[in-house]
C-alpha cells in the first residue's frame, strides 16, 4: 500500500488498515503539521512613510515559504486615503498588496494569490500609497507565512 503524507510538513501517515498507533499517530501528525508550520514576522518603521519608499529590503528565507496574509498596524492611522504596502521579490513588486484603510489603526489583508518565495530569494516591503492628509506613523507590518513542505 502507498503511504500518504500531511499537507504542509510532508510527514508520513500510517497506511490504511494499519493498527500501529494509527489513530493517535495520525492526529498528532496533523496537529504538528498545522501548528508547527505557521509563522509570522514583523517590521516596524518609526518614521513618517512616503509613497514609493522601500522601508525594508533583504530578508532571505533559508527555505521555501508561502506568504498568505499581511497585517498593518499604525500608531497614527492614515487619513484622506488608505496606506498600502506591496511585497517585493528581489526588488520587484509582486501582485496584490496590503491595505490599511484611512482612519483605522489595524487591518489584515489576505492576499488574492499566495506569494511563493524560494530559499535564497530576497523579500522586501515598500509603501505604494500613504494617507493624503496624514500619511500615518508608527507603522508595523506583520507577514503571515508558511514553510513549504519538504520534498
Amino acid at each position: 500500500m502507498a503511504s500518504t503524507f500531511t499537507t504542509n510538513l510532508n510527514l508520513e501517515k500510517s497506511e490504511a488498515g494499519s493498527v500501529d498507533w494509527k489513530g493517535a499517530e495520525d492526529s498528532v501528525k496533523e496537529a504538528i503539521d498545522d501548528i508547527g508550520n505557521l509563522f509570522l514576522w514583523s517590521v516596524s518603521t518609526l518614521f513618517v512613510p512616503e509613497a514609493g519608499m522601500t522601508f525594508y529590503e533583504g530578508w532571505i528565507p533559508q527555505e521555501n515559504i508561502t506568504l498568505k496574509k499581511i497585517g498593518i498596524f499604525a500608531q497614527t492611522p492614515p487619513a484622506g486615503q488608505a496606506l498600502t504596502v506591496e511585497v517585493l521579490k528581489n526588488g520587484v513588486a509582486q501582485p496584490g498588496s496590503a491595505t490599511l484603510t484611512a482612519g483605522l489603526n489595524w487591518q489584515n489583508t489576505v492576499l488574492p494569490a499566495a506569494l511563493e518565495f524560494s530559499g535564497g530569494e530576497r523579500l522586501g516591503l515598500r509603501y505604494s500609497q500613504v494617507g493624503s492628509t496624514d500619511e500615518g506613523n508608527g507603522i508595523q507590518v506583520t507577514l503571515y507565512f508558511m514553510k513549504q513542505a519538504l520534498p
